[in-house]
């Protein structure tokens, strides 16, 4: 009688179809767990940077106008954010007051006395160009468009911005008599991270990674036919994927 069972060519066969199916089978796996692992990061990266450079582009289009200006290299863009603005009734001006009288129901729910502790508030009048908003006082050989809020009182529906200096005068009144309150200045840089990309931190602290170059920011002054704009380039990368561009024209109101 016969014996069944397989024969030694058998069973190598065997083992040969399973070691090349195996291997497929691997091989296809790994195909997909390295194309979920790279959709991954892609995501991670596009979810970050979309989120940086949205908020960079809401903080922006808030500037108080002609606040925006950039860094001698072109790699900071700076601008002070607009916390409130309204029109006034009175300001020092060619009066001895040391108060800007204004009408406005709800300047005492947002105070920026309540929410910037241990900062000063500043209020702007008719800054026309950046040397008028960062250099304000007769002895800068600008105009004194700005100046520090010390309190505010109320009294019915009218507020006194008292300032820091009671013997501030501003040089200008607006033609609509419009005011803005200046938030303390913002800066927004791309530093190289010592592994051939860069970082952008806002006021030094770290936003994101990820950038494969040299954040491109450029200002457009205003002009007759359109506001003024900032151009925000923003090129961001991640391991084996392509590159995500992202690039704006914030338009700032130009009401001085």
């Amino acid at each position: 009688m016969r014996s069944r069972g397989f024969t030694l060519v058998e069973l190598i066969v065997t083992m040969v179809l399973l070691a090349i199916l195996a291997g497929g089978v691997s091989s296809y796996l790994g195909i997909g767990a390295r194309m979920y692992s790279d959709v991954a990061e892609r995501e991670q990266v596009l979810g970050q940077s979309r989120f940086v450079a949205e908020r960079l582009v809401r903080e922006v289009r808030n500037a108080v106008p002609n606040s925006v200006f950039l860094s001698a290299a072109s790699d900071c863009l700076f601008f002070s954010p607009l916390l409130y603005s309204g029109s006034y009734i009175s300001l020092p001006f060619d009066s001895s007051s040391d108060a800007l009288t204004v009408i406005s129901p709800d300047l005492a729910a947002i105070s920026p006395l309540t929410y910037l502790p241990g900062q000063q508030p500043r209020v702007v009048i008719y800054p026309r160009n950046i040397n008028d908003f960062y250099n304000p006082g007769p002895n800068s050989g600008a105009a004194a468009t700005l100046a520090e809020i010390s309190t505010v009182d109320a009294s019915n529906a009218r507020y006194n911005l008292r300032l820091t200096n009671a013997n501030f005068r501003f040089s200008r009144q607006s033609p609509e008599r419009r005011f803005y309150i200046a938030g303390q200045m913002v800066s927004y840089c791309s530093q190289a991270d010592g592994k051939g990309g860069y970082n952008l931190l806002r006021n030094g602290v770290l936003m994101t990674e990820g950038l494969r170059s040299n954040a491109i920011f450029k200002v457009y002054d205003a002009v007759l036919t359109r506001n003024s704009v900032v151009n925000i380039f923003l090129q961001f990368g991640a391991l084996n994927n392509p590159d995500m561009f992202f690039n704006y024209e914030v338009h700032i109101a130009n009401v001085p």
